[in-house]
């Protein structure tokens, strides 16, 4: 492990950077290796707390660069532990998996022993290598948020070992459940988030159903050259599970139009606004690995391919048909959340060089298990999980299942959206630590 070490204010950062193999199962084997970086922070005074690893959203979400590392909860955690962020395996300081690299590696059957190595068997694994070096080999803590969760599950079933408390937010994946299933609830999530935006704002849904339509009819392109479909325009629905996203999505679509040329057509700045939430630019991996973290997740769900399930399902939930008519007031037309569809990998230049590796991931059976549920019901280490109510990415239900199977204090809430640590972090955190002290 190669090490810089450098100070924010009072806290010294350590900077991590380990080789690792890309297959753990075969370190020897023919893909070699690759870099994962870690950033250590330890607070003054606080050279002897115990460590604790950060698991950060996504798949494919970079890690926090924090500037003030006593805010938020991440100072919450500083307050009595040695935190680590891991910075997952193709994103950020780690050896980048995007568009360029991946295609550098050879042909699509090639990329794809690499990008099957992007999961969170693999991640946990590099984790691992990373207590070793930082512990000693003593067992150590882990904060997930979202996907990060899904990790910390992951990891209790593979290293169940190796930690000694867990916190969750809006972060306990289903289990026993395949893509379809989940996909069909999370739709209804959205949905239910959509009236009540609508409820609020209805001079918003008739503006939506306007541009749809009028992107149907007229040719508007993003920035980057392409034209902006009103299939792409509807993922701005994502907003709708995070917390303000009522009034970010207001703002976005109160005043959506100019006339130029005699002629209505889409803002500049509307265009300028939008085009950043549309592409999957600065995070590749998302939109890539998104439907594979669902794939043979469990023993019950071995050899399923997710075969574009969020593509397959939408049609089965009113209101989220891709060939939806908008100006049909008789039925609901809504905006979609951050579910994945083959079409962006024909839209959006970051992921269009990766279309036939997304297909063949979609189309894949032989996946590594994730989850051992026989595993997890043996678990017996503090811990807790901030599950959200109306979570439209990690539903509640299938979310207090895991958390029983676990042993998990749930702290259910509707004061907060998906990103609630990005709201009142410190507030979250204290009473996950509250709920898991033994």
């Amino acid at each position: 492990m190669q090490t810089k070490t450098w100070k924010i204010g009072t806290f010294t950062i350590h900077d991590h950077t380990m080789e690792l193999p890309w297959d753990h199962n075969n370190p020897s084997g023919p893909l070699g290796n690759l870099k994962v970086f870690a950033r250590q922070i330890i607070p003054k005074g606080g050279e002897n707390f115990p460590h604790l690893v950060f698991f950060q959203g996504g798949p494919g979400g970079a890690c926090p660069k924090p500037i003030n590392p006593n805010s938020g909860w991440l100072g919450r955690l500083l307050k009595e532990y040695r935190v680590v962020l891991l910075e997952q395996r193709g994103v950020g300081r780690s050896t980048r998996m995007d568009a360029h690299t991946i295609t550098d590696l050879g042909d699509t059957q090639t990329q794809l022993q690499y990008a099957k190595l992007l999961r969170a068997d693999q991640i946990v694994a590099d984790a691992e290598a990373f207590r070793q070096e930082i512990t000693g080999g003593k067992p150590w803590a882990a904060f997930g948020q979202s996907y990060g969760g899904f990790c910390i599950t992951a990891y209790l079933s593979h290293y169940p070992e190796a930690l000694n408390r867990v916190l969750y937010t809006g972060g306990t994946p289903a289990l026993d459940m395949s893509a379809d299933e989940l996909y069909k609830i999370t739709y209804g999530k959205v949905a239910k988030r959509h009236r009540e935006y609508y409820k609020r704002f209805p001079e918003d849904e008739i503006t939506i159903r306007e541009i749809c339509d009028h992107l149907e009819n007229t040719e508007e392109t993003l920035p980057t050259g392409e034209r902006l479909t009103s299939r792409r325009l509807r993922m701005l629905g994502i907003n709708l599970g995070r917390d303000g996203g009522y009034e970010a999505l207001h703002y976005i679509f109160e005043a959506p139009f100019v006339m130029r040329g005699g002629k209505r057509r889409l803002d500049n700045g509307f265009i300028e606004t939008i085009a950043p939430q549309l592409s999957y630019g600065s995070g590749p991996l998302y939109g890539l690995m998104h439907e594979t973290i669902y794939a043979g997740a469990t023993p019950a769900l071995e050899g399923q391919p997710t075969n574009w399930a969020a593509h397959r399902m939408r049609a089965q939930v009113e209101g989220f048909a891709e060939d939806a008519n908008p100006l049909d007031k008789n039925s609901p037309y809504y905006l979609t959340g951050e579910h994945i569809y083959p079409w962006q990998f024909q839209e959006d230049p970051a992921l269009a060089p990766l279309e036939e590796l997304a297909n063949l991931l979609a189309k894949e059976t032989d996946w590594p298990v994730l989850y051992r549920p026989e595993v997890l019901r043996g678990i017996d280490i503090p811990g807790a999980a901030a599950i959200y109510y109306d979570d439209i990415f990690v539903p509640l239900e299938p979310s207090l299942e895991t958390a029983k199977t676990i042993g998990l204090e749930p702290y259910i809430t509707n004061v907060y959206q998906h990103s609630g640590i990005g709201v009142d972090g410190d507030a979250i955190l204290s009473k996950l630590l509250e709920l898991s002290e033994r």
